[in-house]
């Protein structure tokens, strides 16, 4: 059958059912359907397009975490926000991290198995889970064949190493929690090695460190050590014990992010009336500490002076400022004896000043020391100084000098405290060093003409008058320059302030619990941020 021009409507309206059966309906109507059915698609996707589909959220609060794959690694904790958690001496040895340095080493080693356990699982699974660090605990140690003062450097350069390369992998601000202790020699560890291998003289060194590590005395305690069965215990744990020491043991802690909150209608903003009081935006915290100590040379009030044929003390006033941090403390201090006799042609004046510093070979940093925990800056301690002195001593109506001088040098001190708090504290100290002045020798009464009396005193100068230069004589002293057994006290503290919204206020607070290198006080976020 042939059609010419003619639609499809008009054609099924003018076929015959006879005619429609010939033909077969299906075939013929079923081009017309797909037609209309992809006609329908094109208008629906014109008209609304379709978006993909996203999956759900996959915050990391909602996705849960792979706890077997943490449990593998138990120095690294998870906790949720809001939570703390503590880490007693038994956990922190029995779970810790241990990256083992060689001997007088303290570079990262990149080889170590727990570095590369670090680099290549632990810290990239931490980052996937997108947790938060929220505090780094480091213990550093030496072993203690070396000296004290090495091993403390030692150990504080292998905890800093190793924290470095934490914060530098995951990012870590450098305002989030640290916490350094540096075990120095860690006898505590040492033991723990020689019960957990059933060491038959276990007993005997933890009888010496019973006697000697509550006071610190690490020196008697390494001699007692050295002694045992004729240093054989020692040459045995220098091979067995000692290689484990020479590490930093570490652990993480890590929090969860928390649940996103629903977003709240926004209230419009309540003025504040006169009575209310602005809520605290941020608070920063300054802890109770030692600041400013002044002290006196006992010994300088016991001076007799030869020539002067008397007894002159020596008044004298030191002052010694402690920062929070670090080993260094600086001070200066002032002796004015101003004794004199007239009638006996006898002087001894003199005005000294000195200022110094010192380094403390034990730590005043305000996490091991706070308020309340015994002075802060205590035990051995070096020094150099500088001083200026003017003096003019007179013996009788023949013999007196005057004149001008600049020294420096060194010194060793030990300061104890004498009460439980180190309010109070004696010192002991030797200092030597060089001493160079300028001087002219004076007489009473004119050298030139002895029989002119005017009650003048008059520098011994005999030759031409327009010859005269004053300071044409020379000294030298090298050799001692101060013995001191020195009574001081803390006579200024830090006051425990909090500063808000940019006013300092007085009010009580708690010494800060942890140690930032980074930042100067801890900040507390209350409200948001400053």
């Amino acid at each position: 059958m042939t059609l010419k021009k003619n639609t499809g409507r008009k054609i099924l309206r003018n076929m015959r059912p006879t005619v429609l059966q010939q033909c077969g309906f299906a075939e013929r109507i079923l081009p017309f359907l797909v037609a209309f059915v992809f006609s329908l698609n094109v208008l629906s996707a014109l008209s609304s397009p379709e978006y993909p589909e996203f999956p759900e959220s996959s915050s990391p609060s909602q996705t849960p975490l792979d706890s077997a794959f943490y449990a593998r690694y138990p120095y690294v904790i998870v906790i949720n926000e809001g939570d703390d958690v503590e880490i007693s001496d038994d956990d922190f040895y029995r779970n810790a991290a241990s990256v083992q340095f060689k001997s007088s080493k303290y570079d990262l080693p990149a080889e170590d198995l727990v570095v590369r356990e670090l680099r290549e699982t632990v810290l990239p699974q931490i980052r996937r889970d997108s947790l938060k660090v929220v505090r780094v605990k480091l213990r550093g140690a030496a072993s203690p064949e070396g000296e004290l003062v090495l091993n403390r450097f030692l150990s504080e350069k292998r905890q800093l190493a190793l924290y470095d390369f934490v914060r530098e992998d995951m990012q870590i601000p450098q305002g989030d929690s640290l916490v350094l202790e540096t075990a120095t020699e860690d006898y505590n560890y040492l033991y723990r090695q020689m019960v957990q291998n059933d060491d038959p003289d276990s007993e005997k060194v933890k009888d010496v460190l019973d006697k000697y590590l509550p006071s610190e005395q690490y020196t008697r305690l390494k001699g007692a050590l050295q002694t045992i069965d004729d240093g054989r215990l020692w040459r045995r744990m220098f091979a067995t014990y000692f290689p484990s020491l020479r590490a930093v043991r570490m652990f993480i802690v890590c929090q969860r992010k928390p649940e996103p909150k629903p977003v709240e209608e926004i209230s419009p903003i309540k003025p504040i009336s006169p009575t209310e009081e602005e809520p605290e935006s941020w608070i920063e915290q300054y802890p109770r500490r030692e600041l400013l100590s002044v002290k006196t040379n006992l010994l300088f009030y016991g001076i007799y002076m030869p020539g002067y044929n008397r007894w002159c003390p020596i008044p004298n006033v030191a002052v010694e400022y402690y920062p929070l941090r670090g080993h260094f403390t600086y001070g200066a201090s002032f002796d004015f004896p101003w004794w004199q006799n007239y009638a006996g042609h006898k002087y001894f004046q003199v005005r000294n000043y000195q200022v110094e510093a010192r380094y403390y070979l034990r730590s005043g940093n305000i996490d091991r020391r706070p308020e309340g925990k015994g002075a802060a800056y205590r035990g051995w301690y070096l020094q150099a100084y500088g001083n200026v002195a003017l003096f003019g001593i007179c013996f009788d109506e023949n013999r007196g000098w005057e004149g001008e001088g600049l020294g420096g040098g060194i010194g060793v001190g030990y300061v104890m405290p004498l009460t439980k708090k180190g309010h109070w504290k004696l010192e002991f100290q030797l200092q030597g060093g060089v001493f160079y002045c300028g001087y002219d020798p004076y007489q009473y009464e004119n050298p030139v003409n002895p029989t002119y009396r005017d009650g003048l005193y008059y520098y011994k100068w005999t030759q031409k008058a327009s010859l005269f230069r004053e300071r044409q004589y020379r000294f030298t002293w090298i050799g001692p320059t101060r013995v001191g057994i020195t009574l001081s006290y803390d006579l200024v503290y830090r006051k425990a302030r909090k500063k808000t919204n940019g006013i300092r206020i007085t009010e009580p607070a708690k010494p800060t619990k942890r140690y930032n290198p980074f930042v100067p006080y801890e900040r507390e976020l209350k409200g948001g941020s400053k």
